[in-house]
């Protein structure tokens, strides 16, 4: 009798192990967290768990399909918003770069768009990460843009529309800014 109940015992516990270990196969591990901060009224947050990084869009504008876009020359996504009625646009580019420094940025932008006026250029920090910022002019249109570089990526952040139109939208490419964060 005493034997039966050892391998009733030791067959329930392998039993046991078995289910445990094939639930345990099964499971898919779940994809990282973004960081959990309160999305501002009027904004939609996004996160991006492959390329990580997240930032928040405003909800009235015109998101742009990704199909939209022609990758190529290293760059790994595009994301564009643009406010209705208008050419106001706020596009978000991820490439791969063999940029090492905010310096190196600073020239290669010295050397692009060689008709550009330069109205302001700088380091700035958003979320304790420094990033390139330049705002130039190229009539009729006025751009700001903002480089940050992580993960032999850059992160270039763009706002463009005519220069009558620039001071209306700029509050909302700030926040955009302000709200960016990289893993």
């Amino acid at each position: 009798m005493r034997g039966k109940r050892f391998n009733l015992g030791v067959t329930t516990v392998l039993v046991t192990l078995l289910v445990v270990s094939i639930t345990g196969c099964t499971r898919q591990p779940s994809p990282p967290v973004p960081p959990i901060t309160p999305v501002t009224p009027g904004y939609i947050q996004s996160y991006d768990h492959k390329l990580g990084y997240g930032f928040e869009y405003p909800e009235d504008w015109t998101v742009h399909s990704p199909e939209e876009f022609t990758l190529g020359g290293g760059i790994e996504k595009v994301e564009m918003f643009t406010k209705k009625g208008e050419g106001t646009s706020i596009t978000i580019i991820v490439k791969l770069t063999d940029w090492t420094n905010l310096e190196e940025v600073k020239k290669q932008y010295g050397e692009m768009h060689p008709l550009k006026i330069v109205l302001k250029e700088g380091i700035i920090e958003v979320n304790s990460r420094e990033g390139y910022e330049i705002i130039y002019k190229s009539p009729p249109t006025k751009r700001r843009e903002v480089v940050f570089l992580a993960n032999g990526r850059a992160f270039i952040i763009s706002y463009s529309t005519n220069e009558d139109l620039y001071d209306a939208s700029e509050e909302t490419f700030d926040h955009v800014i302000n709200s960016f964060v990289i893993e």
